[in-house]
């Protein structure tokens, strides 16, 4: 059973309004969530904001876009739900949707990498957040995390957005 249908029941079939709001919703996140990280992992602070926002916001979007390829839905229910967040995306940025993709491809190439790791076949929780996690760390510092507090970021930045966009 898809988690929309769990947490909305088989009924529901619209999901225009969530579609709207991811957007909007993906960057208030990035906003607001600097400070809070910053806080802890003074390294943030050398990241210009405007990156900052751009790059969580994207991972946010990355997020909801993956769930909703998951979910149990017509496929033209899908794609009208895409339409409707790549259109967004294309009027707040116009570079985005490459940004978008590039999220995408990177995760699933980080992803296959990390599966293939002992911890992971023995504890594979971690494993989207830590691909995700990655992206952003490499693209907010734009280059591989390469300090403590830089891998740390990974697996808080990627946990962060899973939470709060996984179902979106």
């Amino acid at each position: 059973m898809s988690i929309i249908k769990k947490l909305f029941g088989s009924s529901r079939t619209d999901f225009t309004k969530e579609a709207c709001n991811l957007l909007p919703s993906a960057k208030i996140f990035a906003t607001t969530s600097y400070s809070t990280v910053a806080k802890e992992f003074q390294g943030i602070c050398a990241v210009d904001l405007a990156r900052w926002d751009f790059v969580l916001t994207i991972g946010g979007v990355f997020v909801a876009i993956s769930q909703l390829n998951h979910e149990d839905l017509a496929e033209s229910t899908k794609n009208s739900l895409l339409d409707i967040i790549i259109d967004a995306v294309v009027t707040w940025q116009p570079d985005a949707p490459e940004a978008v993709e590039d999220c995408r491809r990177f995760v699933d190439r980080t992803y296959e990498g990390l599966a293939t790791l002992p911890e992971s076949k023995t504890n594979a929780q971690f494993l989207f957040s830590d691909a995700l996690g990655s992206w952003i760390v490499w693209n907010l510092f734009r280059r591989a995390p390469s300090t403590p507090e830089e891998r740390q970021l990974i697996r808080v930045l990627g946990g962060m957005l899973i939470h709060s966009f996984m179902y979106w």
